[in-house]
């Protein structure tokens, strides 16, 4: 097969060389003699390869590699060396370098090196294309997931989507409430009207009140002119009220008449009008709890909660990791301009083995921690040294519940710890339920029923490559 070469070297006489016998073998070879104008040819034209020499005047072979990479991430290398050593060539290859020769060269070993970098360089592509593959097909807009659970979720947004149904969604703080709340807008007839997101935790009762409502001129001091609030200004479209949780009383009685009436005033106004709006909210608080403690009114959340849609936790889709990873790796190579690979055996078990209590949001963090320390192609090891709990050496403590019975918060505590203690038996057992249940001195059909119960049946499936 014939590839384009671009050959790098400061001797004329050894480039015609070699130009020579890569024509014969049916190569196209492009000669330069500096890293400038071999990165000019390499801006302008497309290469299968980049043979280069190591020591140059300007930039040495291995920066004219990694240079490369950004302008064509998937182009091969082979360094050429005159007095290379064996830690050069180790911090050659971690840098993504398919090869590393010592001069003189042997012109058989020069085409054995480049058709084996060559073949890599296929591979690599087809893994990617795969993989990319992989995550389209076990996504909903951004939202990726394979886990049955997360299909669930997908299938709930693709019947509710076409539908003005309105739509409450619960989960954990990070595992991606408002990425479904897009998805319902971007998948529904209202996907060219405006999508409108407001956090109603974070602002003053007063300042969320002109936010949502708007006001009119001199409706209070400092008010010089009429304000859209974002129901009118989602006019169309789709409002997502993120933290609803939180809301004063005053406010949840005007949101109720809204959603009763479709029509609201604004704050200092007499006039009614017209809401036009797909509502879509989420909490990650319980809500059920808040209700009972007459904190969250009853009424509302029979209005909002039309359609209920609950988003797991990470900790509860572990199989999801792996595809996770390869989307943030993506998109981190795009945001800082390198070619990061992949993640090695031993950190990906690293992030199947965390408890995740920041979900998705700490999984993409911690992917961009390692990625902009990490020099070479492959995220060896995941650092979880700047988690909170580790930082201020405190112990990651149970949720405190005091509006519940002792003995149902007891229980409950009980049965986090149960499966926690599960999931780290099986972990160091590699998923053998025999093995595990013999440590924990269970009867192994106890085990496999709380493996069910607590939907853990895949986990070491994924850690070992094994089904228990």
């Amino acid at each position: 097969m014939k590839y384009r070469i671009l050959l790098v070297d400061g001797q004329v006489s050894f480039c015609q060389q070699f130009k020579t016998i890569l024509n014969d073998k049916g190569h196209d070879v492009c000669i330069s003699h500096n890293p400038d104008d071999a990165l000019e040819k390499l801006s302008g034209q497309s290469f299968d390869i980049l043979l280069s020499d190591m020591r140059m005047p300007g930039m040495d072979g291995l920066a004219l590699f990694l240079s490369a990479r950004k302008i064509d991430s998937e182009i091969a290398g082979i360094i050429m060396t005159s007095n290379g050593s064996i830690s050069m060539a180790v911090n050659a290859i971690k840098q993504g370098v398919s090869d590393y020769i010592q001069k003189p060269i042997e012109p058989e070993v020069l085409l054995m090196m480049i058709e084996k970098a060559l073949q890599e360089r296929q591979r690599t592509r087809e893994i990617r294309h795969l993989r990319k593959a992989l995550v389209q097909g076990f996504s909903y807009g951004k939202i990726i997931g394979k886990n049955h659970r997360m299909r669930e979720v997908f299938h709930l947004i693709e019947k509710v989507a076409p539908s003005d149904s309105r739509v409450f969604i619960t989960g954990e703080t990070g595992v991606g409430k408002e990425l479904v709340a897009r998805a319902i807008h971007f998948n529904s007839p209202r996907k060219n009207k405006a999508f409108v997101g407001i956090n109603c935790g974070v602002l003053s009762e007063s300042l969320l009140e002109t936010e949502l409502f708007g006001h009119e001129k001199g409706a209070f001091t400092g008010a010089d002119r009429c304000k859209q609030g974002k129901f009118e200004y989602a006019r169309g479209g789709t409002l997502f009220l993120d933290e609803i949780g939180d809301i004063s009383p005053a406010l949840q009685v005007k949101l109720l008449r809204v959603t009763q009436e479709n029509s609201m005033e604004r704050v200092g106004g007499n006039s009614p009008i017209d809401v036009n709006v797909r509502i879509v909210s989420a909490t990650n608080q319980d809500i059920m709890g808040k209700i009972k403690s007459g904190s969250f009114r009853m009424e509302l959340f029979y209005r909002l909660n039309v359609v209920a849609i609950q988003i797991p936790p990470l900790r509860e889709r572990i199989d999801d990791i792996p595809l996770l990873v390869h989307h943030f790796i993506h998109c981190l190579n795009r945001k800082f301009h390198k070619n990061i690979q992949r993640v090695s055996t031993r950190a990906m078990k690293q992030l199947m083995q965390h408890n995740w209590p920041g979900n998705i949001r700490e999984l993409a963090n911690i992917l961009e921690r390692a990625f902009v320390t990490t020099d070479g192609a492959v995220i060896d090891s995941i650092d979880f040294s700047n988690d909170f709990r580790k930082s201020t050496g405190q112990q990651a403590l149970y949720p405190v519940d005091t509006d519940i019975p002792f003995k149902t918060a007891m229980a409950m505590v009980q049965q986090q710890f149960e499966k926690a203690y599960l999931l780290k038996v099986l972990q160091q057992c590699n998923g053998n339920v025999s093995r595990s249940a013999e440590i924990m001195e269970l009867n192994p059909r106890t085990l496999w029923r709380k493996i069910k119960d607590y939907r853990i049946d895949r986990l070491e499936c994924i850690l070992a490559g094994n089904r228990y």
